[in-house]
């Protein structure tokens, strides 16, 4: 009734129907057979409890060991029957969470490379900065504790990549790092190798959805049952009450293929030969008659080798125990539950898991007996001890039973045969063994977890080498551990860069990514330029093949107090070195304010030295105050100097210019001389001219006087004609003279 109402306050019955219909059809147009899939991930995860029962067995006791309780009901019970107490002296925690925070304090980076080369370096950055954005969104480095504090303490961890929305109201897709604090509700494939089990066929998650969220989520899944761990039922278990467990199932399906190696080095399958052939065909239509056509002919591609192998995509199945809730192909070739390992070891095909305090329990178990023992005899040392005949006590048996509980005095008798009266007893020395063996005990458990092994340093290892060393000690045993959950880590980054394809699309969109040096940048992803027709797209991610390798980043605390005492002991013999390495000095603080003190530290370093350790070019370099006063004076005098110069180029035109005035005048007093002789000569002319008319005026009567009179004119102008024209050609050779001669 109950789900019902829920229903009915919800979605309508139809709705609701209409749902599950849908849900049907798309399993049904995806050639899903939802039986087989159930009874196939129910097989796999038996397998996965069936095979790891007895690593997750042994993982839960030393997880309990170390937070809860380390004694067992049995010794509880005989402690407590000889009055004894159960004391608990817990020194494995102590380490452990040593040993988490060291790892809380490497931040590892995650960098991206290209597996063929063909990369830009510009894209290989693109691709890091949104990895590196995704890991620092999702807060990975409390994912990565949880999964490191699970592997220490039960020998295993897990954490899982997913995908969600930004918002409930958006659309944009994101990845997530997701924590998993117990990693029995995880199963893996048993026939997996690597560490991170990520070369096995499939993994699996499973979720607790209360009733309310579960019915909120998948309104038409009527009838869920709960996905419960069948090993478990023996157990209280508190999920199955009004909660719904559900599991996340990821599943290789493998299918055959045929690839192709072409001549121009290039291996695709056998379903892109008929596009590529396409494309070179279309590129042929469109050159047809021109050069190009003969240089695309001869670069077509053609099918050198072919061999048959084979591939797989991820399946992503959400379901109950009876239903497919959910089903995708999952945008990744790799597992998104990567497998934090922890000690491991593998016998006759079996991975046998063992955590960091497991070699430890019984010498904390000692320890805990040596204590308690001793704090039993301290107790009963307090109780009073006599030495009495049954003479002295008669009558007063009741009292003298328990004579440190009586008030006031003790009645007592005279022994009629020895005269005494009971003797009281010294308190006995506390056994000096007990002492030793809880020393040893804790010497065997620093011993056994890899700390010093000589314990009289304790309290006088003042020096910084000997804590060093042993520090050094602890960080070595537990190198497995660590590396182990690199190479997670590296996993969960192949992930990620898996999936940027998928959640980045074609569309324009505004990020803010983290850079490497810790700096955030506002990009656009996919941004077009502003003629869309060139199709020039800016931060896009390309296809190719690419690789996540791990960058620990800052050494552990005992290589960050080598390199802290390097420097030290550098700026000591040399301060002027300090400048150089100023920055440097204080990366190794632990401190809290260490990152302003490194940005204001790294303002004394030289600018050359950081540009070239962040790939720019060098600034140009400042002179110092010597040299600035010399280059001042220097251009002072470069200065005065042309002014000066300056000064005697104008008075150097101004002679020029009076020359060429001079030479003006004497070619104008020139021509005016020429000018008063041609009139002289002119009036000559005139006069015999006037005096040749007055002839012909006498002889006006002859015909041949007037024919001399007009053939003389003629003579005399030309004459005339020709001395101007002879004038006029000297006049032009004088001007040209003195041009030449200026």
């Amino acid at each position: 009734m109950e789900r019902e109402k829920d229903i009915e306050s919800s979605l309508s019955f139809e709705k609701v129907n209409e749902l599950e219909e849908k849900r049907i059809q798309s399993l049904n147009d995806a050639h899903i057979d939802e039986e087989e899939v159930l009874n196939r991930a129910n097989q796999h995860l038996n397998t996965w409890n069936s095979y790891f029962q007895e690593n997750i067995t042994r993982g839960k006791d030393d997880l309990n060991f170390c937070l809860r309780d380390q004694w067992t009901a049995v010794e509880r019970s005989e402690f407590t029957r000889l009055f004894k107490p159960c004391m608990t002296f817990n020194k494995m925690y102590d380490s452990t969470k040593k040993i988490v925070g060291e790892q809380r304090k490497n931040k590892p980076d995650l960098l991206v490379r290209s597996l063929t080369g063909k990369a830009t370096q510009e894209q290989i950055n693109l691709r890091a900065d949104l990895v590196r954005t995704i890991s620092y969104q999702s807060q990975n480095d409390l994912v990565y504790q949880t999964a490191f504090r699970s592997s220490l303490m039960m020998g295993h961890g897990a954490f899982q990549i997913g995908l969600d929305y930004e918002s409930p109201k958006s659309f944009n897709r994101i990845v997530t790092y997701q924590a998993i604090p117990d990693p029995t509700v995880c199963s893996w494939d048993p026939t997996a190798i690597k560490p991170h089990k990520g070369d096995g066929n499939y993994c699996a998650r499973r979720y607790v959805f209360t009733r309310d969220e579960f019915f909120a989520t998948y309104p038409y899944i009527t009838n869920p049952v709960s996905y419960v761990d069948p090993y478990m039922l023996l157990d209280f278990q508190w999920t199955t009450r009004d909660t719904i467990i559900v599991a996340d199932y990821f599943v290789k399906e493998w299918f055959p293929v045929i690839i192709y190696k072409l001549s121009n080095g290039e291996v695709i399958y056998d379903w892109e030969w008929p596009d590529y052939q396409k494309i070179y065909k279309e590129m042929q239509s469109v050159t047809e008659g021109s050069e190009v056509r003969r240089i695309i002919d001869k670069e077509i591609p053609k099918i050198v080798h072919e061999r048959q192998t084979q591939d797989y995509e991820i399946m992503h199945y959400r379901m109950t125990q009876n239903q497919i809730i959910d089903f995708s192909v999952w945008p990744s070739k790799q597992l998104p539950i990567p497998f934090v390992d922890g000690d491991s070891y593998w016998i006759e095909g079996r991975q046998y898991t063992k955590s960091f305090i497991h070699e430890a329990r019984d010498a904390q178990k000692l320890l805990n007996y040596s204590r308690s023992e001793t704090a039993a005899e301290l107790k009963n040392r307090r109780r009073e001890q006599w030495l009495a005949t049954p003479d002295n006590i008669l009558g007063q048996e009741q009292q003298w039973r328990n004579p440190e509980l009586q008030q006031g005095a003790l009645i007592a008798r005279v022994d009629p045969k020895t005269g005494q009266l009971p003797q009281k007893m010294p308190a006995w020395d506390i056994s000096q063994g007990l002492f030793a063996t809880s020393q040893a005990a804790t010497q065997d458990m620093r011993e056994i977890m890899g700390f010093s092994e000589n314990e009289e340093m304790q309290g006088r290892d003042i020096s910084g080498k000997a804590r060093r060393e042993r520090k050094m000690e602890g960080s070595m045993s537990a190198y497995v551990f660590f590396d182990n959950l690199n190479q997670a880590i590296e996993q969960g980054g192949r992930v990620v860069n898996d999936l940027l394809d998928y959640i980045i699309g074609d569309e324009e969109r505004q990020m803010v990514v983290a850079k490497k040096n810790g700096q955030t940048e506002t990009i656009i992803i996919n941004q077009r330029g502003k003629n869309p027709e060139e199709g020039i797209v800016a931060n896009k991610l390309e296809a190719g093949d690419y690789d996540v390798e791990i960058d620990t980043g800052p050494a552990f605390a005992v290589q960050k107090e080598i390199a802290l005492e390097f420097f030290q002991q550098t700026i000591a013999n040399n301060p002027q070195v300090f400048n150089l390495i100023a920055d440097l000095w204080a990366a190794q603080l632990d401190i809290q304010n260490m990152e302003q003190v490194k940005d204001r530290l790294k303002s004394l370093v030289p600018p050359e030295i950081i540009a070239k350790e962040e790939g720019k070019p060098p600034p140009p370099p400042q002179p110092n105050p010597q040299q600035q006063m010399m280059q001042a004076e220097m251009q002072f005098k470069q200065a005065e100097i042309q002014e000066k110069q300056a000064a005697l180029k104008i008075k150097q035109e101004e002679l020029e210019l009076k020359k060429m005035q001079h030479q003006l005048d004497e070619a104008e007093l020139m021509v005016k001389g020429e000018k008063i002789k041609m009139d002289a000569q002119l009036n000559v002319y005139d006069h015999q001219l006037n005096l040749e008319k007055t002839k012909l005026t006498h002889n006006h009567g002859h015909k041949k006087s007037d024919e001399d009179f007009a053939h003389k004119i003629a003579g005399i102008l030309a004459d005339l004609h020709k001395q101007e024209k002879q004038h006029s050609h000297e006049r032009e050779l004088s001007m040209k003279e003195r041009k030449s001669d200026n």
